[in-house]
């Protein structure tokens, strides 16, 4: 099934090229002028959003769907079963964190599953799993916000009806239904319209140097209290713990916490961030997403859904699904390193770090010399590190005009991010780079993601 439409709106461009021109060059301006940074640095875009057909949405839906209930399965396994538990090898310390159990039943609250997907043929196999860290959602609004203003969006849009996506208030309203399952009530006596309408104050938590952008946390800071929640943006060091109360550095009460910060970064800070451990632990304070995602986050799982230990408590038609989406991953121990086919075949293979994010520390065989890639396997054997077979992505042409002189088409490996919000898609982040390897520290541009309907 073709997933997307891109044939149509690149000869839009081809026949009215120096209009489109002028347009695209428009819009970066834009862009610049707006909150879509990256370490202050305006993101760069291709002018050609990536059009999904509805059929071709509908298809996403459901295997991205099916997806997060497989994801759902695993955490609640390794939550009832030790066996399964010691598969994942976790420090005691972080498993105890993660066993201590959420009070609401939406394990797996927010999620962006990143996938490598064949326009062509709807076919996929998953690049990564990010939960509670998971961002971009601004930058997909900034996109569609300044698309409405460009050439492109006006001539698509006598022909197909154009949807976005809507990241925050849809993020917010899921967080409330999942604050409603425990049926706790706020602690903030006397902050009245939250407390009476039974509304948590909310703390939205993350290492700030090292969130994603200011500009997004603010953005579902506003969300919250457009919902009637008082909101703050929180630095986590700063959080106190008095009286069983988690406060903000000025005093505020938190009922509630959307977390941004990624479990390795707590764990690397853990000293520093003893007032929020100790809330969580007591269950002071209601935390979304719980630590139990990291059974979701942590790369060893990619190895661990092929294990028969795993294929136990799946249906056959869940395996059928690992068996065709979930590329073969192992522990790079020095045994694996030591393969002749990994180490004579480099072009399969990719090493990546089993908990990270931000495409630090991958290295893909293809883009080695020979003697460099069999440096690579000896120096991170049995270093927390996984093998896994490199998956090609789907290339397709665009066109960034934020270039001195003619700009020229060229050739991009694509990336697709679903979100997922309390098991349903809420969005679509797509992104591209010209190399296989697709990072905002590289060459990332990103595209506006556009459901299209054609219009009666």
């Amino acid at each position: 099934m073709k997933m997307t439409i891109s044939e149509e709106p690149r000869q839009l461009v081809l026949e009215n090229f120096a209009a489109h021109e002028a347009s695209g060059r428009a819009q970066i301006e834009e862009m610049r002028r707006g909150t879509a940074t990256y370490k202050g640095v305006p993101i760069k875009f291709g002018y050609l959003p990536k059009y999904f057909s509805e059929r071709g949405f509908a298809k996403l839906k459901e295997d991205l769907e099916t997806g997060w209930r497989i994801l759902v399965r695993v955490i609640e396994e390794y939550l009832d079963k030790a066996d399964y538990r010691a598969m994942f090898g976790f420090p005691p310390e972080l498993e105890k964190m993660i066993l201590n159990r959420p009070g609401y039943r939406t394990i797996l609250p927010v999620c962006r599953l990143d996938i490598f997907l064949n326009e062509e043929t709807g076919t996929f196999k998953f690049c990564e799993f990010n939960a509670d860290g998971s961002s971009a959602m601004n930058e997909n609004a900034e996109l569609y916000r300044t698309y409405r203003n460009t050439l492109l969006y006006r001539e698509m849009d006598k022909k197909y009806e154009q949807r976005e996506f809507e990241l925050f208030d849809s993020w917010v309203e899921t967080f409330l239904s999942i604050w409603r399952e425990t049926g706790r009530r706020p602690m903030t006596a006397g902050a009245s319209s939250a407390a009476s309408k039974s509304l948590p104050a909310v703390a939205i938590v993350d290492f700030l140097e090292k969130g994603s952008s200011s500009a997004e946390f603010e953005a579902f800071r506003e969300a919250f209290e457009r919902a009637g929640c008082p909101a703050y943006v929180v630095e986590i060091r700063d959080l106190r713990y008095e009286d069983g109360r988690l406060l903000t550095g000025d005093g505020q009460v938190i009922d509630a916490v959307y977390r941004r910060a990624v479990t390795s970064d707590i764990m690397a800070h853990k000293d520093e961030v003893q007032a929020f451990l100790q809330a969580v632990r007591d269950r002071s304070v209601v935390l979304i997403g719980d630590f139990c995602t990291q059974v979701v986050h942590d790369k060893v799982l990619f190895r661990i859904l092929h294990d028969p230990r795993t294929a136990a408590f799946l249906t056959p038609e869940e395996n059928a699904y690992i068996a065709a989406h979930v590329p073969y991953t192992a522990i790079l121990t020095k045994k694996e390193a030591a393969r002749a086919d990994v180490r004579d075949r480099k072009d399969r293979w990719i090493i990546k770090p089993r908990d990270s994010y931000g495409a630090h520390g991958i290295y893909p065989g293809r883009q080695c010399a020979e003697d460099e890639w069999r440096a690579m396997l000896d120096m991170h054997a049995d270093t927390d590190y996984i093998l896994q077979e490199f998956v090609e992505p789907f290339r397709t042409d665009n066109i960034y005009f934020g270039v001195e002189g003619t700009p020229a088409w060229q050739s991009f490996s694509n990336m697709t991010g679903v979100y997922l919000y309390g098991g349903r898609l809420a969005g679509i982040y797509s992104r591209a780079s010209v190399t296989p390897i697709i990072s905002v520290e590289g060459d990332e541009h990103e595209m506006t993601s556009i459901v299209l309907k054609k219009r009666s």
